[in-house]
């Protein structure tokens, strides 16, 4: 019984640090990828989503639309 807890914590995890790297891999893709402006959007939703302070969300440069990285 011991052994089947101690192996479902583990498997439980090494799926979230290759989660977690998944995740940090599309961030940083999409850093590289962006503009400026996307970059301080990015951060500040990471923050947000670290727990950092959260505020309005910052309005894209007029006339300009921003579309993710495929």
């Amino acid at each position: 019984m011991l052994t089947a807890v101690i192996l479902t914590a583990a498997v439980f995890g090494v799926a979230k640090v290759v989660r977690d790297w998944l995740i940090l891999r599309q961030v940083r893709a999409a850093m590289e990828a962006g503009t400026p402006e996307d970059r301080v959007r990015i951060g500040m939703r990471l923050a947000e989503a670290l727990g950092g302070q959260s505020g309005p969300p910052p309005e894209p440069p007029a006339g300009e639309v921003v579309t993710p990285p495929r």
